[in-house]
């Protein structure tokens, strides 16, 4: 079931026009790992995300899970994956998330993994995306965020977005 009502629910804003005005290439990650994309990049990934809510190219489940089941480096929502047989991506959401600034991020961080994940995004974000979990899965099996690499993905993001909000 397709349910991405919550994204206007929370209220995100999408920025995609001054996004793609720049094109200077920035690092994904505050890391190692050399990811380049632009902000060009990122306005496509922002379209995409926009576009999930009624297309019929992608299928995104959004499910309610009770906040002790949700991860507790990703408590409010969560990108599950993508099932490899039906190619349905999973967000788990917390029931009842609060509606703040960021809650709607988090929403907004695990649409973009949803639309990298999928393709949905184009085959840019699909090769990025398919790096950053073998990232994930080199850390130690204690990690306390298996998805450090991904959360970072999105953060740097939301930092390009951030800066291109008026204040």
């Amino acid at each position: 079931m397709k349910s991405i009502v919550l994204l206007m629910a929370l209220s995100i804003t999408l920025i995609t026009p001054a996004l793609a005005q720049s094109a200077t290439p920035t690092p994904a990650a505050e890391s190692s790992k050399d990811v380049q994309f632009t902000a060009h990049d990122v306005a496509a990934l922002l379209k995409a995300t926009k576009d999930a809510e009624t297309s019929p190219n992608v299928t995104i489940d959004v499910v309610g899970k009770d906040a002790s089941d949700m991860p507790s480096y990703d408590p409010i929502i969560h990108f599950v994956g993508v099932d490899a047989k039906s190619g349905v991506a999973t967000i788990w959401i917390m029931k009842s998330p609060p509606k703040t600034p960021a809650a709607a991020q988090s929403l907004q961080a695990a649409m973009e993994l949803a639309c990298m994940a999928t393709g949905f995004a184009g085959p840019q974000w699909k090769a990025i995306y398919d790096q950053v979990p073998a990232w994930d899965a080199a850390l130690p099996a204690n990690a306390p965020n298996p998805y450090e690499h991904r959360l970072a993905l999105t953060a740097r993001i939301q930092a390009i977005i951030d800066s291109y909000t008026p204040h």
